[in-house]
């Protein structure tokens, strides 16, 4: 249980933080077990649960189908369908990428190389269909543990001169179809018992905390800080690969 616990901080930590939270749960899974790759998912499930009280207003503007909610179905439906198809379709090489150290290495380096050039972008668009599809295209190398959903969605649209928490509520958003997709694969894996629901409660609470702190530092233009740690935690992890 004080795994599970451990797994749950670290899941929330990481999720909205954009310093992936795969590639934590990959790094320090390894370290302590062997990677639960099914329990990652049920954690990114409390996750969810975190966006959908936080994004709240969002939500309710898209359920009410006028001409500016339909605009952003039709971009969150253009920005998900790459993940879903890529992740579908290499599922079992994604799983495998999870125990390689040296890879996590490289995916944590290139998060904080996308993350860092953040600091050079200008706020001069707004979301459309082609670069909510080229978002899509950045979601699609977050499958890969240590590359950042959030740091990829987030800069992407950083990069078109999306407004930063306009931005990052788009991100948040992009999470819910891949989330529940994610979980709809391996539901079947799933051990559901009374022992996951703290690690869960851990993880929801925990999420909403650090959800409020990454707009903070959003807001603040101090999104590209983040890169720094992923260089840290890259370097480490190619450390671990020569040294194990």
């Amino acid at each position: 249980m004080l795994n599970e616990m451990l797994l749950a901080l670290i899941q929330a930590a990481t999720e909205f933080l954009p310093i992936s939270s795969s590639g934590h749960l990959a790094l320090i899974s390894n370290l302590i077990s062997e990677p639960n790759v099914s329990f990652f998912v049920t954690l990114h499930l409390a996750s969810l649960f975190a966006v959908v009280i936080f994004t709240r207003k969002e939500i309710y503007s898209l359920l009410k189908f006028d001409k500016p909610s339909l605009k952003l179905w039709i971009y969150l439906i253009i920005a998900t369908i790459p993940a879903v198809l890529v992740g579908f379709f290499s599922k079992s090489t994604i799983e495998a990428m999870f125990s390689s150290y040296f890879f996590l290495g490289i995916a944590f380096i290139f998060t904080g190389i996308i993350i860092i050039l953040t600091k050079f972008s200008k706020t001069n668009s707004k979301l459309n269909i082609k670069n909510s599809f080229v978002i899509g295209l950045f979601q699609v190398l977050a499958l890969f543990p240590g590359v950042s959903r959030s740091g990829m969605t987030i800069s992407s649209g950083m990069f078109f001169g999306i407004p930063r928490e306009k931005a990052a509520k788009f991100s948040f958003l992009l999470l819910i179809p891949l989330t529940l997709g994610a979980f709809l694969l391996e539901i079947n894996k799933i051990n559901f018992s009374i022992k996951i629901i703290p690690p869960l409660l851990v993880c929801l609470a925990a999420s909403l905390l650090f959800l409020n702190l990454l707009m903070k530092i959003i807001i603040k233009e101090k999104f590209w800080v983040f890169s720094i740690y992923c260089f840290i935690l890259g370097i480490v992890s190619l450390i671990i690969s020569i040294l194990l």
